[in-house]
């Protein structure tokens, strides 16, 4: 989408936290018409066919994919099993939970019994699967991946961890956040009465009789621009009610209406919640009425139940702990002050909180456990696509003359007053990311072309530095007429920390850009309810920021109202459109499972025979039994196959899964009733600064 001139407080929150009534019926399965189901049969000759079975992913290198592949050849009236080692290139779209096989190249080709024919095979093979582009389900590439099959090249980078103010409220509230200390600005078209700039709340001024906050369709007024609000006993003047109508009829503003996607109030009726307001970072939780605890299975946790955030009480210690942006955080009281806990510092319990568990949630952040090592294999995958090279960049807007920046520890200095990430690299080279993609021009004001390389120095950008997300965004290739380019969800604020966990944001509190006529805001970490999950239909995490729109890392398109939005998952390259960007062939040959507006597709079977890393076929019967071929016609048993557990778990992926039952500790989310609720790092409803832009655009 294009960068305009739009500034949104999304409601940020947990729809289960005191919403009545509000339900979502789960969509049941369907298969893409047209299907190509795996296993598939490629006619080789008019004598030779051959079955290739699902391939199994060994390593993702950039868009570079490594997989092990069994396949039966008939030939003359007889079968014989084998494997070969494949490498292609692949678009790779989590948001259609696709992986798109391209120019593939075939290697050590396996064929117990018949040693012969394996050059000729190869080259049959080759020539006959890049007739056509071939689709996986990116779940099943997710589970076949080992996290040490994986790039370690890139270092966790260097996150800071220091606690956000936190508060804990016992009734409903909302958060409000302002980027830094208020500045006024115009109403839009409007001189007077002047706006708070810097939020994408509407927070007004009338003259000198104080301020007036537009939110659950209904004026709350203050003596100051930060507070505190309370329901307006009289309403504005008309020209302050004329000039709210403009401003979100044109989505200047966010009108914050409290209501879920479905249109369904978060709140009972009558209550009005608490307003907090805060210019630096900061996190509500919050519980519906006095703490309520419920004991973790087989641990000594206590849950407070009757909250959407993670909030536990360690009951040896006395100890409370909440989960926050991916951190852990403790204290002795719910009040604070809380400290930061590295991972490995946890209570041992955290690590065996069962998988059944209405909080298993938290296990993605817990270091070591399952579902943290495989939040960080999907954490390595990047999104790619296929982009022209006619491809231009969309209303790059500044704020005046360009104001440079050096940027620590480079040569490099960035545009602090510009919309979009613009870098200049040397008087005569400069370079913005906009939706996945890198331009470049000769001059600051253009003409701008898709970059074909991007500086080295580009990539040392430190963490210290709010651009620091634009070096997850890379270029692979390159032809004559496109780029393929891809990103991994550090360009969406997801990165790896010390604990090997992934964390929310890079915990830094960076300086916004605010004048009177343009705000544009850097990344935050705290103020967003961000939180990470993992559910038993998805079968892998989940990352999530409820309903806030991320323009500071890089994506995104406003949402007004209660959505959730798949920080791991959304596809900012979508943006772009199709005859622009490619993104992959589509979901073929799959069952796609929707859980609220997210996709999770698996293959159709894909068949019960595999191949193992060294090249080994083997058999897989209904009862769970293995066994290993050796040549024509010669299956032996095999008790426990070294790598058994790799070949279980590629079966798992390859088999639908039955819907699980609901184990929400509260009404769930209507979007994920039927998926382990995603409790997020601060609760109800809650209203952004950091992520949104105003008065003069976005910077993404």
């Amino acid at each position: 989408m294009g960068l305009k001139s739009i500034s949104a407080v999304c409601l940020i929150f947990l729809l289960g936290s005191f919403a009545q009534g509000a339900t979502e019926e789960k969509k049941p399965a369907a298969t893409a018409p047209g299907a190509q189901s795996w296993p598939i049969e490629v006619n080789l000759d008019s004598k030779q066919k051959v079955t290739l079975f699902q391939p199994q992913v060994e390593s993702i290198e950039n868009n570079l994919i490594t997989a092990r592949t069994a396949f039966k050849l008939q030939r003359d009236g007889k079968d014989s099993f084998g494997s070969f080692l494949m490498k292609a290139d692949s678009l790779i779209d989590k948001e259609q939970s696709t992986v798109t096989l391209r120019t593939i190249k075939i290697a050590d080709m396996q064929l117990p019994g018949d040693t012969a024919h394996r050059e000729e095979l190869t080259k049959t093979f080759e020539t006959a699967l890049n007739k056509k582009e071939h689709v996986l389900p990116y779940r099943n590439v997710v589970a076949s991946l080992e996290l040490s099959s994986l790039d370690k090249k890139r270092k966790s980078p260097e996150l800071k961890n220091e606690p956000p103010q936190i508060i804990f409220s016992t009734s409903p509230s909302l958060l409000i956040m302002i980027s830094g200390n208020p500045v006024m600005g115009p109403s839009g078209k409007y001189k007077t009465p002047q706006r708070v700039v810097n939020t994408s709340a509407l927070i007004i001024a009338d003259g000198d009789k104080g301020f007036y906050l537009w939110a659950l369709e209904k004026w709350f007024s203050a003596p100051a621009a930060t507070g505190p609000f309370v329901p307006a006993k009289s309403a504005p003047t008309s020209k302050i009610t004329m000039v709210k109508d403009e401003l979100v009829k044109d989505k200047t503003v966010d009108p914050l209406a409290g209501r879920t996607s479905q249109g369904n109030s978060i709140y009972p009726p009558g209550v009005t919640p608490k307003i907090f307001i805060a210019t630096k970072p900061t996190e509500l939780l919050q519980s519906e009425g006095e703490p309520k605890f419920s004991a973790v299975e087989k641990t000594g946790l206590l849950y407070v139940s009757n909250s959407p955030n993670s909030v536990f009480l360690e009951t040896s210690s006395q100890t409370y702990f909440a989960l926050i942006s991916g951190r852990w955080f403790n204290a002795k009281s719910l009040q604070g002050p809380w400290k930061y806990v590295p991972g490995g510092s946890l209570p041992k319990d955290f690590a065996k909180i069962p998988t059944n568990s209405p909080v298993a949630e938290v296990l993605v952040s817990v270091p070591g456990t399952p579902q943290a090592k495989e939040a960080l294999i999907t954490n390595q995958i990047p999104q790619t696509a296929q982009v022209a090279r006619s491809t231009k960049p969309k209303d790059l807007k500044c704020d005046g003359a360009i104001k440079w920046e050096k940027i620590s520890s480079t040569n490099l200095q960035y545009a602090a007053n510009c919309n979009t990430p613009l870098i200049m690299v040397n008087p005569q080279q400069y370079y913005i990311v906009q939706d996945g993609i890198w331009f470049n021009a000769s001059k600051e004001s253009g003409p701008w072309e898709v970059a074909i390389a991007v500086p080295d120095q580009i990539y040392q950008i430190p963490t210290s530095s709010p651009l620091y997300y634009v070096t997850y965004v890379k270029i692979y290739s390159t032809s004559a007429d496109y780029v393929v380019v891809g990103y991994t969800p550090g360009y969406h604020g997801t990165f790896v920390s010390a604990d090997g966990t992934i964390v929310y944001g890079t915990g830094y509190s960076y300086a916004p850009y605010a004048t009177a006529t343009a705000w544009y805001p850097p990344p935050a970490t705290y103020g967003f309810g961000v939180g990470y999950g993992w559910g038993y239909e998805a079968g892998f995490y989940m990352g999530f920021s409820m309903g806030s729109v991320m323009y500071p890392w890089g994506w995104g398109s406003c949402c007004w109202g209660g959505t959730y939005v798949n920080i791991d998952v959304t596809n900012v390259y979508h943006n772009w459109g199709k005859r622009t960007v490619i993104t992959g062939s589509g979901g073929h040959g799959m069952v796609v499972n929707t859980i609220g507006d997210t996709k999770f597709a698996r293959g159709m079977d894909g068949g019960n025979i595999y191949a193992s890393h060294d090249g080994g076929v083997y058999r897989r019967n209904g009862k769970g039994d293995w066994s290993q071929y050796n040549g024509p016609n010669t299956w032996s048993p095999v008790q426990k196959p070294d790598n058994i557990q790799n070949l279980e778990r590629n079966h798992d992926a390859r088999a639908s899964r039955p819907a699980t039952p609901n184990v929400n500790r509260s009404a769930a989310p209507p979007s994920h009733s039927n998926s382990n609720y995603l409790r997020g790092g601060g609760g109800g409803m809650r209203a952004g600064g950091g992520f949104h832009g105003g008065g003069g655009g976005f910077r993404r």
